[in-house]
């Protein structure tokens, strides 16, 4: 036999091993591959988005599900005998909406803006539904409620967020800056906002 001939015959064996070893190894190849995709889509659902914005001074967060839309607010028109704190209304795609002001509503340090565009949020909780001007939106923020730790509000009952505190889940760090989570529910639910007349 040539030596041609006996490199031919190991290399078709050492193809056939391999071929052998890649058929035996596929399966748990494949298991493992569904294994770790499903524990990424797990951990994906677990995480909550929550949509982030400056007010007055202090970054909040409020849960996507309690945003109905985002945008730059319309030309608000005044009423009369509401409360200071009511901008006035805007007509959101054929909807007629108060326009809250939740720093003169919680007596918020106020920090003039640097541009003459006003974003809002237009917030819904059950059969609640307003537009919360904020100062601009920072972005998303996804908490996995199980895990993230959300650190208590320890501000004094004089400190600039004290009157907004009473609606915090928590507070917590996100790449360096401090974002005050606001639980959509009991905001939507505030005296303040539901009983003002």
């Amino acid at each position: 036999m040539s030596p041609l001939q006996v490199s031919g015959r190991q290399g078709n064996s050492l193809q056939a091993l391999l071929d052998a070893i890649d058929g035996e190894t596929a399966p748990a190849l494949a298991q493992d591959m569904a294994i770790l995709q499903e524990q990424a889509a797990r951990s994906l659902r677990k995480k909550k988005p929550y949509i982030s914005f400056i007010l007055g001074n202090d970054e909040m967060a409020l849960p996507t599900d309690s945003i109905q839309e985002i945008g730059e607010l319309p030309q608000i028109t005044p009423l009369p005998n509401i409360a200071p704190w009511i901008s006035g209304i805007v007509q959101i795609r054929g909807e007629i909406l108060s326009v809250v002001d939740l720093i003169a509503l919680f007596k918020l340090p106020y920090v003039r803006g640097h541009s003459f565009k006003r974003p809002y949020l237009l917030f819904k909780q059950q059969d609640f539904k307003c537009c919360l001007v904020v100062g601009r939106i920072t972005g998303v923020v996804n908490i996995d409620e199980q895990h993230d730790r959300l650190e208590a509000y320890l501000g004094s009952e004089g400190a600039p967020l004290a009157a907004l505190s009473p609606f915090f889940k928590g507070v917590m760090t996100v790449g360096g800056r401090t974002v005050h989570i606001l639980e959509n529910d009991k905001l939507g639910n505030a005296p303040q906002l539901r009983n003002w007349r």
